[in-house]
């Protein structure tokens, strides 16, 4: 138990507080040295000629295309049924509320029901 020595905190901040001190002063030193120049090293390309590069990238857009499942006939078709119908149901709606709009702007300028197709 002799051989234990106590734990002293005040004693492990004194011993790094000084080392963060001269880490900051070697930092603002070496900001004052001279640059070096830089020399110009041109690089080879390692990039493959660009119709190469083309040719693998449509290789790839056909290869994740094979990947693909493709609806079948019956599906197409039912899919398509419901988009029209959709549609067809959004005009309905839109076209009775612009038509009640106007009508009513034909109230407030005119003094009547003004409707669009006469």
């Amino acid at each position: 138990m002799a051989n234990k020595k106590p734990k002293n905190n005040t004693s492990n901040m004194e011993t790094t507080v000084p080392q963060t001190r001269e880490k900051a002063a070697v930092n603002v030193d070496s900001g004052n040295e001279p640059k070096k120049a830089k020399k110009a090293v041109k690089k080879t390309s390692d990039k493959p000629n660009i119709f190469k590069r083309m040719w693998k990238g449509i290789k790839g857009i056909f290869s994740e295309l094979k990947k693909v499942t493709w609806p079948k006939g019956k599906e197409v078709g039912s899919n398509t049924a419901v988009v029209l119908v959709v549609v067809v149901l959004f005009f309905v709606v839109l076209f009775a509320i612009d038509y009640v709009l106007a009508g009513l702007l034909g109230l407030i300028t005119n003094g009547q029901w003004t409707t669009m197709f006469i």
